[in-house]
């Protein structure tokens, strides 16, 4: 598990590249054609309220997959050249999307904490207008205060999506012929399956429908990471979320072309692409499913006796289902900048979205540590 513990100094990023990713991208198209917890501590020199914020000193595990032109800041830009994302935050509020959080993380495991010194609130770090949400002391603190314990099954890990009773197996199928590296395409395919399934959800609960009406709006009420994903930037501008697998080719032309980041940003979004066709095929049936667009299959002509459909490779043309290339390059740029690395119950290092922990990410002098405890 990870303790986190309020420090006044910044790590530096770890470096390396999407080359395992791409890889194991490229393999799945032809292969195609616990109870542990995490901890936030406070301080190295405590905290006041009057400080208010919190910044984790560690960046997400997956933030040193981008590469590393891609970590840094761009160059400054001419104003009329300049992207910025458009915030969208929520109006302060009892009942907002993170009171929903916060009511699910501590109600879904006993060994679930938040100090009650902190909060969660709008706030304006970040370089933008609005930075979004961040956690604050909302009361002094003191070095090594412990302020979160975050148990791995409040954590969205591969041990998910391997386990999902829907898309499981053909995740299982997809690491198998892939190889290394194909873990992060099974878990934003994960992501981006239950995304939208929750939209879903959402979409009929708008018509009037009622949680127990039938089998499907149970199993859809039953959404695991519902709280969470909903506070998650599946879009760009949603909590100030910039990255450039949101941006139009031509913006990527014309802000990085001829610098040392083309070439990754476009290895990047190329390697996105191809995971897209490759989730269609595995995410697309389901989702089409509880949509209730379920095609009878046609007649087909003659195959052979041990010929099943089960053994039949998805066609990497067919058409992409609507709103899923939105959702798996959204689940791309939340695991890349949130994940954590921690280790597992079998003592192997794993990758996690950690609900909450990631929120202690807006300021820009660090001053969280996480760490993570023997039993994961």
């Amino acid at each position: 598990a990870t303790h986190t513990i309020i420090k006044q100094r910044t790590e530096t990023a770890m470096r390396t590249n999407c080359s395992r990713m791409n890889l194991a991208v490229s393999l799945a198209l032809f292969s195609l054609s616990g109870h542990g917890c995490q901890f936030a501590t406070a301080f190295s020199g405590a905290i006041t309220q009057s400080q208010s914020q919190i910044g984790s000193n560690k960046l997400p595990h997956h933030h040193h997959l981008l590469p590393r032109t891609l970590r840094s800041p761009l160059p400054t830009l001419p104003r009329t050249q300049q992207l910025y994302a458009t915030a969208e935050v929520d109006a302060p509020s009892k009942n907002n999307k993170y009171d929903d959080l916060i009511q699910w993380f501590l109600s879904s495991n006993e060994k679930s904490y938040i100090s009650s010194k902190v909060e969660i609130r709008p706030s304006t770090r970040g370089g933008l207008a609005t930075g979004g949400y961040g956690m604050f002391a909302s009361d002094d603190l003191s070095e090594g205060e412990s302020i979160l314990c975050i148990p791995r099954d409040c954590c969205v890990t591969l041990d998910d999506a391997l386990n999902d009773i829907e898309c499981g197996p053909s995740f299982k199928n997809l690491m198998e012929k892939a190889g290394p590296g194909s873990d992060t395409v099974v878990l934003v395919g994960y992501l981006a399956k239950e995304y939208l399934l929750l939209k879903e959800y959402e979409r009929r609960l708008e018509a009037g429908e009622k949680p127990d009406d039938n089998a499907e709006m149970r199993r859809l009420s039953k959404i695991k990471f519902a709280s969470y994903f909903r506070t998650l930037p599946w879009a760009r501008g949603v909590n100030a979320q910039e990255h450039v697998l949101f941006w139009e080719d031509e913006d990527v032309d014309s802000l990085l072309k001829g610098s040392l980041a083309y070439d990754d940003a476009m290895e990047t979004r190329s390697s996105v692409e191809l995971a897209i066709k490759v989730l269609n095929g595995i995410v697309g049936p389901i989702v089409c499913k509880a949509r209730g667009e379920e095609e009878e299959a046609e007649e087909e002509g003659f195959t052979f006796p041990w010929q099943s459909k089960e053994e039949e490779k998805p066609s990497l043309d067919d058409e992409i289902l609507d709103g899923l290339e939105e959702a798996v390059r959204g689940a791309f740029v939340i695991s890349l900048s949130r994940a954590f690395a921690a280790r597992a119950e079998d003592g192997k290092e794993e990758d996690r979205l950690e609900p909450v922990l990631d929120i202690l990410q807006h300021s820009n002098n660090p001053n969280v540590s996480h760490k993570c405890s023997e039993d994961g």
